[in-house]
């Protein structure tokens, strides 16, 4: 393959360049000039070389460069005025130029990022779209998807905020989930007592309450509350308060007694310095959002007389010559101090007014003597009011402050005075020994339903109608709500087990009493022909029970079509045998013993031998 050699000269005239550059390079006089261009001026009609004066350093005709930038002026703007011929853009002080305070902030735009990202294509189908809707229907979904979230992270029911919140909440889920009303904070204490949301459909606790203690105490509530309602002639019916029932309830109302007055009635003992008043008030308080009060300041009598004394001024001896009352500077509250700051060297003067003649008016005063006797005397008014002096309103201000005092301390008397009459009623009314609160019969039928539903509110246990009906006192009616509580059985089979093992106990008590025994339940688990089972039994059941497997496959051994075993005993297989006493899988003594274990054995054995013979000598002799 041969190389093709590349020319040293251009292809077009314009190798009188080339010609020149080795001139520079090499400036030596022995050089010889370059032979001149044959072709002229005209380059090649295929050479991308440019020509030579356009190369070639030149002076620029400044005129001819104007009137080529003016022409391709007119062809893309029109005879318009040229740009920037009266303002020129780049001033400071230019008008076009827009002010540093106009503008706004810098952005960074990157080419890439542009055509990077897709153009908008509006969808003609619902299928690959993961939103559909505009900014209400994202609204609801937003709030739907935080509601979901807090019942996964918070393991509670969610509660809307706002009204509208729970009816949007209600609309998309289709469950009921409207707040009652629109007492917020109420509904967020329901949703921390009861873990449940504040609506028409919730009611009572989130879980059932099973510890004993703990019934205990919410049983005691309950009774104290049901009996404080009774009392106090209210309505016995929780729901219909402003709280639902739901309330921080008082440590001392565990403390609550029931005692039996003289007439027979049940009363209620409370605590020491405790009242039935204070029970209600705080059974009866709702939470409500309100700005806190604020606190009135009381004054004292001391303070206000540092503050009066401080506030005297002096005032002048009525001995005072004319002419220096004349010369006191007096000030007038109602005209304005003159403005040192004003640019007015004297204040402006008011124009005097003449005085209009007053009338003269009669007063009646009244002067205590020692005969106590009464002088009427008329008393001409001054040109001027009579201004009150500040001991005078001192002295009124002490009086107002002295008969407010006066009338607090009279409510507290009166108050303090009918706390102690009712305690002395109370005392009066009850009995010094305390009854027990089991043996309190239950007979009213409203009293003991406000019992039941107030329990069933606190606890979640549902006492059934039958225990209801049939129990008399607050024991009875204890005992059904510690019944209630246990853990019910899960199923038909183990129900039945459980009632039947209770009547065969309870038949055992009355056996000793009662000579003729009713059948029950227990007898008829207990019976040989009853068989009672967690699932139906099946047909192959049926005839291994009865014996049909063996018949069948008899007959078919006989007739030598099987072994005579039944279906079920082949696929079960022959047991394994099991050594009694020997747990552990026997070693195999697959390697000889060594020469030291052979004689240790050995050793043992004649240690064991001769201990048997002297025991067995011993024993003969």
């Amino acid at each position: 393959m041969r190389r093709i050699p590349r020319p040293s000269r251009a292809t077009d005239a314009s190798s009188c360049l080339s010609a020149s550059l080795r001139q520079r390079i090499s400036p030596l006089p022995y050089r010889c000039a370059p032979p001149p261009c044959t072709n002229g001026g005209s380059a090649a009609a295929f050479s991308t070389t440019a020509a030579k004066p356009f190369l070639l350093p030149g002076k620029q005709d400044k005129k001819k460069h104007q009137q080529f930038v003016r022409r391709w002026q007119k062809r893309l703007l029109g005879d318009s005025e040229p740009i920037g011929a009266h303002v020129d853009p780049y001033d400071p002080t230019s008008p076009v130029r827009i002010a540093p305070e106009d503008q706004g902030e810098y952005e960074e735009v990157l080419d890439d990022d542009g055509p990077g990202f897709p153009t908008y294509k509006p969808s003609e189908n619902i299928s690959s779209l993961q939103r559909v809707g505009g900014d209400e229907w994202l609204k609801q979904r937003a709030e739907t998807d935080m509601a979901k979230e807090f019942e996964k992270l918070t393991l509670r029911t969610y509660t809307p905020l706002t009204l509208d919140m729970a009816d949007e909440i209600e609309e998309l889920t289709g469950t009921p989930y409207t707040l009652r009303d629109e007492n917020l904070l109420m509904a967020q204490t329901v949703h921390e007592k009861t873990k449940r949301p504040y609506t028409d459909y919730n009611f009572g606790v989130h879980t059932k309450v099973t510890r004993p203690g703990e019934l205990r105490s919410r049983f005691t509530q309950a009774v104290a509350e049901v009996y404080v309602m009774k009392q106090a002639g209210l309505d016995m019916d929780f729901s219909k308060l402003a709280n639902r029932g739901v309330y921080d309830a008082p440590r001392w109302i565990k403390d609550i007694k029931l005692v039996k007055s003289e007439s027979g009635d049940v009363a209620l003992a409370f605590p020491q310095h405790k009242s039935l008043e204070q029970l209600l008030e705080t059974m009866q308080s709702a939470p409500v959002w309100e700005p806190a009060a604020v606190e009135p300041e009381e004054l004292l009598v001391d303070e206000v007389d540092d503050v009066v004394e401080s506030v005297e001024q002096p005032t002048m001896d009525p001995d005072t010559p004319a002419h220096k009352r004349a010369a006191v500077v007096t000030t007038d509250a109602d005209t304005k101090p003159f403005d040192f700051m004003s640019n007015r060297p004297v204040p402006r003067s008011k124009p005097v007014q003449e005085p209009a003649a007053e009338e003269v008016v009669v007063e009646e005063v009244v002067v205590e003597t020692p005969t106590s006797t009464l002088v009427e005397t008329a008393v001409t008014a001054k040109p001027e009011p009579v201004k009150e002096t500040p001991a005078a309103t001192a002295s009124q201000l002490q009086h107002s402050i002295l008969e407010e005092k006066a009338q607090q301390l009279a409510k507290d008397f009166a108050a303090l005075k009918r706390a102690v009459q009712q305690a002395r009623t109370s005392a009066s009314a009850v009995k010094p020994e305390e009854t027990k609160w089991r043996q309190i019969p239950v007979t009213d039928v409203d009293l003991k339903f406000a019992l039941y539903k107030r329990l069933y509110q606190l606890t979640g246990c549902c006492i059934s109608d039958s225990e209801l009906s049939s129990a008399k006192t607050l024991g009875d009616l204890y005992n059904s709500l510690c019944q209630a509580a246990k853990p019910q059985p899960t199923s038909l089979f183990s129900a039945i087990h459980v009632e039947g093992q209770r009547a065969r106990e309870k038949a055992k008590q009355q056996a000793a009493m009662d000579k003729k025994h009713k059948a029950d339940l227990g007898d008829l688990i207990h019976l040989g022909n009853v068989e009672i089972r967690r699932v139906k039994a099946t047909q192959a059941e049926k005839r291994t029970r009865i014996g049909l497997d063996k018949v069948v496959n008899y007959a078919l051994w006989e007739r030598g079509l099987g072994d005579g075993m039944p279906v079920r005993a082949a696929k079960r297989g022959k047991r394994k045998t099991r050594v009694v006493g020997l747990s552990r899988k026997r070693p195999e003594f697959s390697k000889p013993l060594s020469s030291k274990g052979a004689s240790f054995l050995e050793k043992k054995t004649k240690e064991w031998h001769e201990q048997r013979d002297k025991l067995a000598g011993a024993s003969v002799a």
